[in-house]
């Protein structure tokens, strides 16, 4: 069972980061479009945890630094991604009593969006990436944020109830004393 939720979560992931780099970018704003592999990352992370959650953004964001047209130092995605994937996991430990509701994922996406991007921007800043501008960082943030919670609507339920289908009939079935 774990082989074909290994499986799925990587076709998620190569969906995302195709329909990211080849359709997302044609609604960009500001250069900013709509992270479809950070939403991924997080559904992922939210549904089994943050180890999957780290390992997904590693993955995903490698994709993202190698699929054309990066134009930039490879890793600098998976580092941003992987740690987004791993702070979304762990906030699904921690409620784990309980069901993330609607808001908790919205201001799930919202940190994710903050950490991968600042991440992104810091290591460019330390690499003297010339297309890094930190006065239109913010301007920037907002935009993908508000992308990203629109994008989240649909992808995160989706991705969730798909993983979520996948349990074992051990972990599905409730037990009743």
């Amino acid at each position: 069972m774990i082989a074909v939720r290994i499986g799925l979560a990587a076709l998620f992931l190569m969906i995302a980061v195709t329909v990211q780099t080849s359709v997302l970018t044609n609604i960009a704003v500001a250069g900013v479009t709509c992270d479809l592999t950070l939403i991924v990352v997080i559904a992922l992370a939210l549904s089994r945890g943050p180890e999957w959650g780290a390992i997904a953004g590693f993955v995903g964001g490698l994709l993202l630094d190698v699929v054309p047209p990066a134009d930039h130092t490879a890793g600098r995605w998976a580092l941003g991604l992987a740690v987004a994937g791993y702070v979304a996991g762990l906030i699904r430990r921690e409620t784990s009593g309980s069901p993330v509701g609607p808001l908790g994922v919205a201001l799930t996406v919202v940190l994710g969006t903050a950490i991968s991007f600042f991440l992104y921007c810091a290591t460019g800043s330390l690499l003297h990436d010339p297309t890094v501008d930190w006065s239109e960082f913010g301007v920037r943030l907002g935009i993908a944020a508000g992308y990203d919670v629109v994008g989240a609507i649909v992808v995160i339920p989706l991705v969730m109830w798909l993983m979520g289908r996948l349990k074992p009939a051990r972990e599905r079935r409730r037990v009743t004393p």
